[in-house]
């Protein structure tokens, strides 16, 4: 037998292959096999596998016989373990050209989509990393705001556990919702409700700040979507949840963030679910709230108006420049009509015609009024209607240059509204708060309205505890006269505005004025019983509203591109 030496098997074998050592048939000398035989030799030359056999032949020479299969396999096995000459050149499959013709569109479909999915991908990455930070930003600045909040919180509840009574808090009570949780009328209508053994509810329209969430007045407060002629059934429905969730049977509208027609709509479906509405219907707020509806049908009764005009387009407010009908004096242009009831907008116009700004969307469907301000002292009033008759009114005058509110009893106002209310014939009573803003002329001293609006205005803050007693008598029994009075005697004043007059004029005299208001009137927001709501106002939502406004007034100032008319 030819002897087969280490080179040659190199040549004809891998180093990697194993060392298959079989029984009876393994006597050979040497101790290696033919390369044809079943069972094969592969000599490596690591340590290991030399060590093995060397094992091997000892265990042959002594003439040991190995009843099982002993198996050495290399640590590193390479890839091409087998052998060359058992390896076969691998055909490639034929494809037809059928097959071609089949495959070619929906491979081309998967080309298109890889396409458009590689050109997507990097703009939807793109608005997801642009959204991560803007959601973690929003999320630090709600968690900021409860933090805020958090403070006016623990001391609301504290107050209320130690100035309310255990008896009065587990007293049951009627339910009374108000809307305008922002805005200071709003939290005076709930401290005199709350007041009159009412149990008070708060809303605000989403975006605003919640005053009334700080009074221990209010026991719930809720936000509701903002009211828009698209989304209108979004507020009424938010209403209803709020009237059916804290079972209230009487809601007072504010109107001042938000128009009154929002509310006239959702009277009937307050209504249904046993909540008294205390606001005019859809038909009388058209009456009521639209400026130029007000001044023809006071010149259908007899009662002086004001000089007004109707506008119904941009042409209109350019001949009255050009006549000089709006030449001397001071005009104000405001929208009016149904457009008018949900957008409201005031324009005071400019004595030049190259000043004028005007709006592009003016026309019969969006009609404006434009009304002369006449020189002399102006009046505003918050007057509450009763079925068609004048309960209550409180008149503020209107200080010029501060626009601060003084309270008066002006004769010749409350017997105008008793004369413009008795004669005004509308299909159904009217029912709620609302507003007029008068004019005394300097040189006639008649009185001449200048606007009205339906909704709780700023002089409601002169009101007393016994005003929510004549909405909603608390039993049978009640009496006003026996109530004491209506109207605060005392007055009310601003702290910012008095403290900043006095630095404006330091004198004695200053001063002293200043010693007589804190010691004489009350404080607006200030209630011992309630002093979060002051806290809140003064020392965050004003200071934030200072700074909003002057953002606006920056970007104002710039100037706005002019776009080229469309031929």
């Amino acid at each position: 037998m030819p002897t087969c030496t280490t080179e040659s098997l190199n040549r004809m074998w891998s180093s990697t292959e194993s060392i298959h050592v079989g029984g009876a048939g393994s006597s050979s000398s040497s101790g290696f096999h033919s390369p044809t035989s079943p069972v094969s030799v592969s000599p490596s030359t690591s340590p290991d596998n030399t060590l093995r056999r060397r094992r091997i032949r000892r265990g042959s020479s002594a003439g040991s016989i190995i009843q099982e299969p002993f198996v050495i396999r290399s640590d590193c096995r390479d890839s091409r373990s087998q052998s060359p000459i058992n390896q076969q050149p691998q055909e490639e499959p034929c494809i037809s050209a059928l097959t071609e013709l089949i495959g070619w569109y929906p491979a081309f479909l998967l080309r298109v989509l890889q396409a458009i999915v590689i050109a997507i991908l990097p703009q939807t990455w793109k608005q997801i990393l642009m959204a991560i930070p803007m959601f973690w930003i929003s999320m630090w600045i709600w968690i900021f705001w409860q933090f805020v909040q958090l403070p006016f919180t623990i001391i609301k509840l504290f107050l209320s556990l130690l100035l309310t009574p255990p008896s009065e808090r587990l007293r049951k009570k009627r339910t009374v919702l108000i809307s305008g949780g922002s805005t200071i009328q709003a939290l005076h209508l709930a401290r005199n409700f709350y007041s009159a053994g009412a149990r008070v509810v708060v809303c605000e329209v989403e975006g605003l700040f919640a005053l009334a969430r700080f009074s221990t007045a209010v026991s719930k407060f809720y936000t509701v979507p903002k009211p828009t002629s698209d989304q209108l059934q979004n507020y009424v429905r938010a209403l209803c949840e709020i009237v059916d969730k804290e079972q209230a049977v009487y809601y007072i509208p504010v109107s001042a963030t938000t128009s009154a027609y929002y509310d006239s709509v959702a009277k009937p479906h307050l209504e249904l679910l046993g909540c008294t509405s205390f606001c005019p219907g859809i038909k009388e707020v058209w009456a009521l709230d639209d400026t130029l509806e007000v001044l023809k049908r006071c010149q259908k009764l007899g009662i002086a108006t004001p000089t007004y005009h109707a506008i119904t387009s941009r042409d209109d407010v350019f001949q009255l420049y050009e006549t000089g009908a709006i030449r001397n004096g001071r005009f104000v242009m405001s929208t009016a009509g149904p457009s008018g009831l949900r957008e409201r907008a005031k324009i005071i116009l400019p004595p030049c015609r190259t000043d004028v700004r005007l709006p592009n969307n003016i026309n019969e469907q969006k009609p404006w009024v434009v009304v002369q301000d006449i020189e002399g002292e102006h009046y505003l009033t918050c007057t509450t209607i009763k079925d068609t008759q004048v309960i209550a009114n409180v008149t503020c005058r209107m200080e010029q240059g501060t626009n601060g509110l003084v309270p008066e009893e002006n004769k010749l106002i409350d017997t105008w509204l008793k004369n413009f209310f008795s004669k005004l014939n509308l299909l159904r009573p009217i029912t709620g708060h609302i507003s007029f803003r008068f004019v005394i002329c300097k040189e006639t001293n008649r009185i001449l309205p200048l606007s009205s609006r339906v909704g709780v205005s700023l002089p409601y803050i002169c009101y007393t505890s016994v005003h929510p007693r004549l909405l909603w008598k608390p039993c049978k029994h009640f009496n006003r006269q026996n109530s004491g009075p209506i109207i605060s005697e005392s007055g009310r004043y601003w702290m910012p505005e008095t403290l900043m007059n006095t630095f404006r004029n330091p004198s004695v005299e200053a001063v002293t004025r200043l010693i007589g208001t804190v010691l004489d009137k009350r404080e607006a927001l200030f209630e011992i019983w309630d002093p979060l709501p002051y806290c809140a106002y003064y020392h965050m939502q004003l200071p934030f509203q200072n700074v909003l406004g002057f953002v606006q007034r920056r970007q104002d100032s710039f100037p706005r591109p002019v776009a080229a008319p469309v031929q």
